[in-house]
């Protein structure tokens, strides 16, 4: 049977002398993979090329549960994303939230509230034409609650140092390996009242590139103790030089 759903491409590879492999979140069956045979060749109706990373589509795929790879009938493009792949800084965000994206979800996990958050996200980051040197922070705050491991920011002076494993503020000696220094925290903390600011009248304070890049490896040390293998995440390094 054939079924009418949306999809977020999040990976492609070569499989075989002349097919592709994609990997899809799906609105209606979560994270699907599916088979395109003969994608490489330029006689097929479904190119390659319509697969690039985060291109929404829409798709009419076949879904047969007892199989883990699918076949998908039709696929067009839903939404038009050239801005988002037209800028070098925009295109190193989009191949950042694939790879967090794709390492972070499994197959079979199928939710449409996060479907449509990480939808919602990308059409975000298409329309901006500036100020988005700290979108990527943001959206990884926001996945994390999404997937219910969002750190907590209770933040205080008698609990001054952030734990990574706990995925909140304690009062231990920072020299744990898996607690941030005084500094560190402090930092991380501001971010996190930044993103949620109790007050209309808050003025968040400018990051610096420092600052940014260490938040950044904050929230990625964070992701890799809680969902994340060690050293999963590559994309950040390059992000890192190229938009800070």
């Amino acid at each position: 049977m054939i079924y009418e759903t949306k999809g977020i491409v999040l990976r492609t590879f070569p499989y075989l002398e002349s097919s592709t492999i994609v990997r899809i979140l799906t609105k209606e069956f979560g994270v699907k993979s599916y088979i395109l045979k003969g994608g490489r060749k330029s006689k097929t109706n479904l190119r390659s090329n319509l697969f690039q990373t985060l291109y929404i589509l829409d798709l009419q795929v076949y879904n047969n549960p007892k199989k883990e790879i699918q076949i998908i009938s039709e696929a067009k493009i839903d939404k038009d994303l050239t801005p988002l792949f037209s800028d070098i800084k925009k295109t190193s965000l989009a191949f950042f939230l694939s790879e967090i994206i794709n390492q972070c979800l499994k197959e079979e996990e199928r939710s449409e509230v996060l479907y449509e958050f990480i939808e919602e996200k990308i059409l975000n980051l298409n329309k901006l034409t500036d100020n988005y040197s700290t979108f990527h922070l943001s959206f990884l705050l926001e996945l994390s609650e999404h997937l219910g491991f969002m750190p907590m920011n209770n933040y205080s002076l008698q609990t001054p140092y952030f734990d990574i494993l706990k995925g909140h503020f304690v009062s231990n000696n920072p020299y744990q390996s898996n607690q941030l220094s005084r500094e560190d925290s402090l930092l991380l903390s501001n971010y996190l009242f930044s993103q949620n600011p109790i007050s209309q009248n808050y003025t968040p304070t400018k990051l610096t590139k420092e600052e940014k890049n260490k938040i950044l490896n904050i929230l990625i040390q964070f992701y890799q103790t809680h969902i994340l293998t060690p050293n999963s995440i590559k994309s950040h390094i390059v992000l890192s030089t190229i938009l800070h």
